[in-house]
């Protein structure tokens, strides 16, 4: 009884407010308390995906071939790694807004998004702390599963954070913090993990620096921050809700719509060149896991820094040239930085290339979500911007299976290439639907 009652007022300390109570303007500090988060997510997605599943993935696995009676099927790395980044897409798509839902409308005393927050957290470190002890695929699979379901369940709350705590006049400043933590995250994630633990022959002290990071950065959102408690009603049914939140009027929003598809297909690109480019450079000159993974490393920094640089300088650009021409420069510079790669013969013309295609991620992500609130209802925009969070994560459950078994096919074991030059040509074709499904959208306003 002793034990129930301190938890009861240990609990009964976290800040909590009601719904009903005003929202403060947050200081510099409760701003990086409030997006500390962001850094756990981006330091533990970024090189899990690019560095330590694709190396776990080659020593678990061999090459195989599976008849199907008129015909057969390469099995390798590039198709197993596809399966474990699908499973993790597919509860980005479905279990991330149905929690986000489920947070909405909980009457927890200690706050609304803070449960769920906390499962998440915990999963995350049992799981990822698994992650490096598993000595299978097959219990790898298991392991990343369930990490997805336990991240899932943290990150669609989470989100929810930003416009329960944040007043209207404050949300570009604190989306600033967003982005800048999930950059810092990013690059910390590929310098530590990519450039120094795994060259070193630390894979599994990589993998368990993971978990340490989601711990101290839940902990602080957890304690510091303050959640509110909802005392609202829904009038609608939970059900029902979460039904909705993967609806859109595509008829009278059509604009949206065809954005949506454009933003589809124009993120299925780089998904694709970030998923297997540890592999292409591995297998591509023959270079050990820890070389491999430096340069791969490299590489996506690349990408993430020129983007985050576009970013920052593009918006203004937007303003005077117009958002759907921007998107559509993006669109034509992906293709040529894609194509680009088919022919690149050495690692240096490589890392040039993804400059270009870092640039072109930075000049669509600065005018892209813009130009989506631009093109929805008002009073609806929670619901449209989760549907466009599902548009992102489908473009992972759709490339990767596509890519993959054409890149093993064709490459016929580990020693070729050409399946990576042909996943390069397909990546153009995504960039260039992207540009053609960009044309029946208008730029106007919706209110």
């Amino acid at each position: 009884m002793p034990t129930a009652t301190g938890a009861r007022g240990f609990l009964s300390r976290l800040p909590v407010r009601l719904d009903s109570d005003p929202k403060q303007r947050l200081s510099w500090r409760g701003l990086l308390t409030l997006s500390a988060f962001w850094f756990a997510i981006a330091y533990v997605m970024q090189p899990l995906g690019g560095n330590i599943l694709p190396i776990l993935v080659a020593r678990f696995t061999h090459p195989t071939t599976v008849n199907l009676g008129l015909g057969s099927i390469s099995l390798d790395v590039n198709t197993y790694l596809a399966v474990l980044d699908t499973v993790g897409a597919a509860f980005a798509v479905v279990w991330q807004p149905a929690i986000g839902a489920l947070s909405d409308a909980s009457h927890f005393s200690i706050g609304r998004r803070r449960p769920f927050i906390a499962i998440g957290v915990v999963g995350d470190i049992i799981f990822l702390t698994l992650i490096g002890l598993v000595t299978s695929y097959w219990a790898l699979l298991v392991a990343y599963a369930f990490f997805q379901m336990a991240s899932n369940t943290a990150q669609g709350p989470y989100q929810g954070m930003l416009p329960d705590q944040i007043k209207d006049d404050q949300r570009a400043e604190a989306s600033g913090y967003y982005g800048m933590m999930n950059l810092v995250g990013t690059i910390f994630g590929f310098v530590v993990v990519g450039a120094l633990l795994i060259p070193t022959h630390h894979l599994r002290i990589a993998i368990f620096t993971l978990p340490v990071v989601v711990a101290i950065a839940g902990a602080l959102v957890f304690f510091r921050v303050p959640d509110v408690r909802t005392m609202r009603r829904q009038d609608r049914p939970l059900g029902r809700s979460i039904f909705l939140s993967f609806a859109i009027d595509a008829k009278t929003y059509r604009d949206f719509a065809w954005l949506m598809v454009s933003r589809l297909f124009f993120l299925m690109a780089p998904v694709g060149i970030g998923t297997f480019a540890l592999n292409f450079i591995r297998y591509t000159f023959h270079y050990s896991e820890g070389k491999a993974s430096l340069y791969s490393s490299a590489l996506q920094a690349i990408v993430v820094v020129f983007a985050a640089v576009l970013a920052l300088t593009a918006g203004f650009l937007a303003e005077r040239y117009g958002k759907k021409r921007l998107v559509a420069a993006a669109c034509v510079i992906g293709a040529v930085g894609s194509a680009l790669l088919i022919f690149a013969p050495n690692l240096p013309l490589i890392l040039l290339f993804g400059i270009i295609v870092g640039i072109s991620l930075g000049i669509f992500l600065s005018v892209d979500w813009a130009f989506m609130t631009d093109l929805i209802p008002k009073v609806e925009a929670g619901r449209y911007m989760g549907v466009s969070n599902i548009a992102t994560a489908s473009a992972g459950l759709i490339a990767r299976p596509i890519l993959a078994p054409i890149i093993d096919a064709f490459n016929q074991g580990r020693t070729s290439s050409v399946g990576y030059r042909i996943m390069f040509g397909i990546v153009t074709a995504f960039y260039l639907v992207a540009l053609a499904t960009l044309l029946p959208v208008r730029e106007i306003k919706v209110e």
